[in-house]
């Protein structure tokens, strides 16, 4: 029987190796320990037009776009210090100069302590983040760190969230570059590469392995600073640490909750407390928004609410025009810290489908009794209005009660913080298109509702209380308000006045010109629906 040698023993287990490394990878490079490449194996990856021979003594850095250069950097560092580097996303450039998602793993081997191995995968889904664009915001974020939670948590291995404070990075000198540095080494320790969030100009935070202790973020970015020539920064840099470990919760509650709290963070960021008070507080502050979350969840989708309805009335006859629907939760009176925190975790837009499908529901019923019932105005936010998903999703909802659904009105609510009204302005015209009327909210109010009277479709105005109620006592007030009902006039656009509480506002406002209004002196929010039949048959009775 011939003995093998040892390279014919060691020959099945290195093709057992070649072959799991490229069952993970589409192309394996080797460089030295100055990233110049050595060797390289596998697919092209459109990196040159040539043989991957045409790579060798070429740098790895030239196969990144110049903004990557910094990422890169930070984590070939991550490499010789910890000698592996998990698979992080990365942007990378063909031979065409166009930048694409890849996914970069890498290793160094105690016997080859001058070499460095690299697989690289194509990333096949969209990438949020761009070449040298720093982090996403927190919208971009959040399907992220719930995608990177359901991974964690099917492996059960624990991650953190660290949020990082550091004031005065806005104003610093060379402030740019420093951010550009800083969001480099975020992006680096993050899972995945793409787990690191900007929510202000000095807010950050990171989603990473548990293994990652403060003190070393701290130290690296004491470093970074120093380099920058930044030191005074160091004094004002702040963290704190959330430890997320394996749950039964829902993970898509768990990452509302920890958007919501990271919205907290940034706007209420904690002054004068140690790190591990800090810590106590947010864990707490967390578990408590889960619960919270939860509640959230199941008042909606078990309808544990209720709407009530209060009168618009054409100002000239009092007769009724339609009335503008309101959630009401339990006996309670308006739910505006529940409304406020459903928005703050993301939840808007499910709230408002809500509110059509129970306003829907009612028009229905009525009309199954024989009930005729006045036209009902849902609020809609215009966040919730600019999102494709949402239309199709309010298109679905309306589409079973055929005409009826024409009754509704849509009262388009906080678009003044919409930076681009196009996406609204389509929405409005999609909306049109299915039969529904549409009125613009709080005109009046600031500039950007005045100046959206000409760039949204509407078919009402409804005219902010504040100016309704100055402009009886204030002229200058009142020629404003003049003005945006000849703009209405022009545009074609009816106008209705909130907050109408006097006599003497509602003849103030006839005389300007305004047809509706609506406000205490016409009736409050109720949840008895005034009957159309019932009402013309009472004014009917005060003609006689």
């Amino acid at each position: 029987m011939n003995k093998l040698s040892p390279a014919e023993r060691a020959k099945p287990n290195r093709d057992r190796f070649v072959g799991f490394a490229f069952a993970g990878a589409h192309l394996l490079l080797e460089t030295d320990n100055a990233g110049r490449i050595t060797f390289a194996a596998g697919a092209r990856c459109g990196l040159v037009t040539g043989t991957l021979d045409d790579m060798i003594n070429h740098s790895v850095f030239d196969y990144f776009p110049q903004e990557e250069h910094p990422l890169l950097r930070m984590l070939l560092q991550r490499l010789f210090k910890k000698g592996k580097l998990d698979v992080t996303h990365v942007v990378m450039k063909s031979a065409a100069a166009q930048p694409f998602s890849a996914f970069l793993g890498a290793c160094r081997l105690p016997n080859t302590p001058d070499r460095c191995f690299l697989s690289i995968s194509i990333r096949g889904q969209a990438t949020n983040r761009a070449a040298g664009r720093g982090m996403p915001d927190l919208a971009a974020f959040m399907p992220v760190l719930e995608s990177q939670l359901a991974a964690a948590n099917a492996t059960e291995i624990s991650q953190a969230l660290s949020m990082i404070l550091v004031e005065g990075l806005q104003n610093a000198k060379g402030g740019n570059k420093i951010r550009e540095l800083l969001e480099a080494y975020f992006l680096s320790i993050s899972t995945g590469g793409d787990s690191a969030v900007r929510l202000s100009d000095d807010h950050y935070a990171v989603l990473h392995g548990e293994e990652g202790a403060l003190e070393d973020i701290q130290r690296n970015i004491n470093q970074l600073l120093a380099d920058s020539n930044a030191e005074e920064l160091s004094s004002s840099t702040r963290m704190w640490r959330i430890n997320i470990g394996k749950t039964e919760l829902p993970l898509s509650d768990v990452a509302r909750a920890i958007g919501f709290t990271l919205k907290r963070f940034a706007r209420e960021s904690p002054k004068g407390f140690e790190i591990i008070d800090i810590d106590q507080t947010i864990e707490e502050l967390l578990s408590n928004t889960v619960d919270r979350v939860a509640r959230v969840r199941s008042t909606l989708e078990q309808r544990k609410f209720h709407l009530v309805f209060q009168p618009i009335v054409r100002l000239a006859t009092g007769q009724l025009h339609h009335v503008e629907a309101y959630m009401r939760i339990g006996d309670g009176g308006a739910p505006a810290d529940f409304v406020a925190f459903a928005e703050g975790i993301g939840l808007n837009s499910d709230l408002d489908l809500m509110v059509v499908q129970e306003a829907l529901d009612i028009l229905h019923n009525a009309c199954r009794r024989k009930q005729i019932i006045p036209d009902i105005a849902v609020n809609i936010s215009g966040q919730s209005l600019s999102s494709k998903i949402f239309l199709d999703q309010l298109e679905k909802v309306l589409q079973p009660y055929g005409d009826l659904s024409k009754k509704l009105l849509i009262d388009i609510t906080e678009f003044s913080t919409l930076g681009d009204l196009g996406l609204l302005k389509t929405a409005l015209v999609r909306l049109r298109k299915l039969g529904l009327r549409r009125c613009l909210g709080d005109v009046g109010a600031g500039s950007a509702s005045f100046m959206s009277l000409n760039q949204l479709p509407v078919d009402f105005a409804k005219l902010d209380g504040q100016i309704v109620h100055n402009a009886v006592r204030d002229g200058r007030e009142r020629t404003i308000l003049q003005s945006i009902v000849q703009i209405c006039g022009h545009l074609g656009i009816t106008t209705i006045a909130e907050k109408v509480e006097t006599e003497q506002q509602k003849v103030s406002l006839r005389n300007l010109g305004v047809l509706f209004g609506q406000g205490f002196l016409f009736g409050q929010p109720s949840a008895d629906m005034p009957m159309i039949d019932m009402q013309l048959k009472q004014q009917d009775k005060l003609k006689g």
